[in-house]
């Protein structure tokens, strides 16, 4: 096995040039003439903010200072990955804690995403204020195809072929058990970690959390009560779940077109994205909107959403986007359309591995714990339902996610 190399983001003056060339000429159709909030609900994001947008970022962004600050903040690595007859180039950060009680820790992003998420809450990890708190040795990978990995040519990569290029990466490092924390796509790609390959997983905690409905055979008490939460109009749900379920209605119904052209023609799309720095920008920047706690106080700055982006623009591929044609896909016999229900959403992850679950009131994807007990996990060690935050508490609740995943590690007795 290969070893770790140490890596540094070192963008070349000449596609730093190309990129903000291409964002002082980028062109911006003319947007409806009504308010923004109005436009970015009915329409996506405003004209007038792409406008404003193209203007930070070819005036006032400083990708040289950014690029500094997480070389310094972050110690990168990358590793060659052999999976599926293709050798994959995995980057990823690693930070040892100094506890010799640490507990190894594999963070997974998703989309729109990176392994920029990690960037609040590594140190928090690692090196705890108070002498009783659990530290963790974390590692926190591009996925295949995202930031500075490599995009994989021969096939799509699913989230079950990531999960075992990732399992490969822990063991490679000696982390032959570890803890996995996800949300969105990692979240999924944790769970086909925990049931693939339960003998390395030492628990699984989860910020995202979602399930096909419960069996009217096996498990008949959570389909009556989801039966009637349907036919009352949410009789017997508590306040926070029938929010919840409402919540994820509207977005599925309002927000959720995205998941269609990337699930069916990624290639198509990203000829434009990749193309057009301030295009990629806005087609992220449009999704991120309603995903996060704005009544909590949480709001993009411009620093922090270019920044955001830069990751995929390097790339320049349609990896991010290829992972959606994984979804099932309504009405198709192909076998391959419905692979992550077999892989996935039809299996239950056993009472050998503990999962411990937090719930941010404006993500956008839930089940509760009655179904999740029903079809996610057989021991759900923790549960936390939160009254902040939304699809990136890393970045929006840095504290609260840090916090339960300790308190994760103490309910579900975690130890090496």
């Amino acid at each position: 096995m290969a070893e770790p190399v140490p890596f540094k983001i070192a963008v070349s003056d000449e596609q730093l040039e190309w990129i903000n060339q291409r964002v002082r000429t980028a062109r911006i159709p003319p947007g409806k003439d009504a308010p923004e909030e109005q436009i970015w609900q009915e329409q996506g994001l405003p004209a007038s903010y792409a406008r404003h947008l193209q203007d930070y970022w070819a005036n006032s962004y400083d990708w040289r200072r950014i690029e500094t600050q997480l070389n310094a903040e972050l110690e990168q690595f990358t590793l060659p990955i052999s999976h599926a007859d293709e050798e994959h180039t995995i980057h990823f950060v690693h930070h040892r804690a100094k506890k010799p009680s640490a507990i190894p820790l594999l963070f997974i992003h998703g989309w729109p995403g990176s392994f920029l998420e990690v960037r609040k809450i590594i140190a928090l990890l690692t090196d705890p204020e108070g002498d009783d708190q659990q530290a963790y040795h974390v590692v926190a990978p591009s996925l295949p195809g995202f930031g500075f990995s490599s995009y994989p040519r021969k096939h799509v990569c699913p989230p079950w072929e990531i999960s075992s290029i990732l399992t490969k990466l822990m063991h490679a490092l000696s982390y032959n058990r570890f803890v996995v924390q996800g949300g969105d796509w990692g979240s999924m790609i944790g769970r086909l970690i925990a049931t693939d390959s339960p003998a390395s997983v030492l628990g699984l905690h989860l910020n995202f959390i979602i399930g096909t409905p419960p069996s009217p055979i096996w498990h008949p008490l959570a389909v009556a009560k989801l039966a009637r939460a349907y036919l009352f109009k949410g009789a017997g749900l508590t306040a926070y779940e029938k929010t919840m379920f409402e919540r994820m209605q509207w977005w599925n119904a309002a927000e959720a077109g995205y998941q269609k052209i990337q699930g069916t023609k990624p290639q198509t799309l990203n000829y434009g994205l990749v193309d057009s720095p301030l295009g990629m920008l806005c087609w992220l920047r449009e999704k991120v909107q309603f995903i996060v706690d704005r009544e909590a106080g949480f709001e993009w700055d411009d620093e922090e959403v270019v920044t955001w982006c830069m990751p995929y623009i390097l790339n320049g591929t349609a990896g991010h986007s290829e992972i959606y044609m994984c979804i099932p896909k309504e009405g198709s016999s192909k076998p391959e359309d419905k692979m992550l229900l077999t892989r996935l959403f039809d299996k239950i992850i056993s009472r050998t591995v503990p999962v411990g679950v937090s719930v941010f009131p404006k993500d956008v994807a839930f089940v509760p714990k009655w179904w999740a007990e029903s079809k996610v996990a057989e021991n759900i060690a923790f549960w936390k339902e939160r009254e902040k935050g939304g699809h990136f508490p890393s970045v929006e609740r840095p504290k609260d996610l840090v916090e339960d995943v300790r308190a994760f590690t103490v309910a579900a007795n975690i130890k090496l």
